[in-house]
């Protein structure tokens, strides 16, 4: 009878220490200071999606630059990866375009050494035009484009998932019931 009323003052006396807490009652132990908005950023097709909010591409590059310093740093090398993409395929249609008016010329210069420098200079750059285009230029705008929409994942990462982080590394007191009888847990 002593041992069911002391367990029954112990319940009791925890259920106070708990504040009516249902089950759980966490220790200040690894409290994050970060604000509660913390969180993954998710896609599904083209829309984004921060704590169940759908975003567009736009404001989920803006809300990621602003919230992590290393996508925005990421998001930055990847704007510079794409600009130097288009002006290498620029500038290989532009060598394109040079090539077949050399080889346009070739027709009508006067037979000799000088036709046969333009026809060679002609021939390569029209060689050499599609290949920076097709061959360096494309993949470079593609790849940074890909890398510019997973800015979230650089964002998890880093800045996503802090709270989630520390709120691991906190003292969890549950109270257990098992055959044995009532007790306290503490898992950390």
């Amino acid at each position: 009878m002593k041992r069911i009323i002391f367990i029954l003052l112990a319940v009791i006396g925890l259920c106070g220490v708990v504040h009516a807490q249902v089950g759980v009652y966490r220790s200040g132990y690894g409290v994050s200071k970060q604000p509660k908005n913390i969180g993954p950023v998710t896609r599904q097709g083209s829309i984004y999606y921060y704590h169940n909010d759908p975003m567009t591409y736009a404001e989920m590059l803006n809300f990621v630059n602003s919230n992590c310093e290393r996508a925005y740093q990421h998001n930055q090398k990847q704007q510079k990866l794409q600009k130097a993409g288009w002006g290498l395929f620029s500038s290989g249609l532009v060598i394109t375009v040079a090539g077949a008016t050399m080889l346009g010329l070739y027709h009508h210069a006067p037979s000799g050494d000088m036709r046969e420098q333009i026809e060679a200079a002609g021939i390569g750059l029209t060689c050499i035009g599609p290949i920076t285009t097709v061959l360096i230029s494309v993949p470079m705008i593609i790849a940074a484009d890909v890398n510019k929409r997973n800015a979230y994942k650089v964002y998890n990462t880093w800045c996503g998932y802090k709270e989630l982080e520390q709120e691991t590394s906190q003292l969890e007191f549950r109270l257990q019931s098992s055959h044995n009888g009532i007790g306290i847990a503490m898992s950390f």
